[in-house]
């Protein structure tokens, strides 16, 4: 719904204005509305990352074998979830950078 209402003021802005740029911005927010869709598993690890650096920070008795242990086991996929989470970040970022950088222009 919030993909068409934004298409739907792009349009009416375009037309408004005569200046088919406003219909083009339209578009990358719809583009960050489908990352965010697709993205739902980058969320979930966001959280299971956050999850387990608040379990790791609460430990007050270790053992310390197990400990190594585990850290040799999760430390790979914290890296992987980490990596996902900055991609994400960066997509957004970039799509709205490519959207509506030419705006600094005009303030």
């Amino acid at each position: 719904m919030a993909a068409l209402v934004t298409l739907a003021v792009g349009v009416v802005l375009s037309i408004d204005l005569d200046d088919w740029n406003w219909f083009s911005r339209s578009g990358s927010l719809i583009v960050v509305y489908g990352i965010i869709l697709t993205s739902h598993h980058i969320f979930v690890h966001m959280h299971n990352l956050n999850h387990l650096q608040h379990r790791r920070a609460s430990q007050i008795q270790r053992d310390w074998a197990k400990e190594s242990k585990y850290e040799f086991i999760h430390d790979d996929i914290e890296h992987t979830w980490m990596n996902e989470k900055s991609g994400l970040l960066m997509l957004v970022l970039g799509t709205l950078i490519w959207g509506f950088g030419d705006l600094i222009g005009i303030l």
